[in-house]
């Protein structure tokens, strides 16, 4: 992303009624950060990997009855997000956009559309929330990164927002825990010599 060029995020969701930003400064090159961030086995952060154990939970018991050991959790990397209900909507060096519309306040019945990427701008059936997640590394300064995720929610219609707004009111702070600790994962992976000096907010 070239300073000044408006973030890939703005085309598939300007507009949205809930919004999580955060941040870290990595002390290591562009390039060598985004690498590390493309390629991250996402599972090795705890709560990612406690989502994923749970979702594997139905497959894992029929396995355990039909008499087979559980299948280990397998690597999670940003191009698994589908796996999660997250399409990939567009990427560029540096920067990668995913989106999911769905019901999660329906628990049981929060199964995530299928959508092409070209409908995920337009959608806009009553009764969901679209979901749009970034995460990007640009330069700053000599040798260093600047590393952010944004998350932007937006309900269809007004029945769905308010829905929304109490499921956000406690998914919330998970959320944000969550991705305060892929963004420590990954930064940390990219550091290139000596102690962490990462600060993140």
């Amino acid at each position: 992303m070239e300073p000044g060029e408006p973030p890939l995020l703005d085309g598939y969701l300007s507009a949205c009624d809930a919004a999580e930003f955060h941040a870290c400064v990595v002390n290591a090159d562009h390039q060598a950060t985004w690498e590390t961030i493309r390629h991250a086995d996402l599972s090795a952060v705890r709560a990612v990997r406690a989502l994923l154990m749970l979702r594997a939970v139905p497959g894992r018991v029929k396995a355990r009855a039909a008499g087979h050991a559980a299948p280990p959790v397998p690597p999670f990397t940003f191009d698994d997000m589908p796996r999660v209900g997250f399409a990939l909507l567009e990427e560029r060096p540096g920067e990668i956009v995913l989106g999911s519309v769905s019901r999660p306040w329906k628990v049981g019945d929060e199964r995530p559309l299928a959508l092409e990427r070209s409908a995920f701008a337009a959608f806009d059936d009553p009764g969901y929330a679209k979901i749009a997640f970034s995460i990007h590394a640009r330069p700053h300064g000599t040798q260093r990164t600047l590393v952010t995720t944004e998350t932007r929610i937006a309900s269809t219609d007004a029945r769905s927002r308010r829905r929304f707004a109490a499921y956000w009111k406690l998914i919330g702070p998970f959320s944000a825990l969550i991705r305060r600790a892929i963004l420590r994962r990954v930064t940390s992976e990219a550091e290139t010599a000596g102690p962490s000096r990462t600060r993140s907010g």
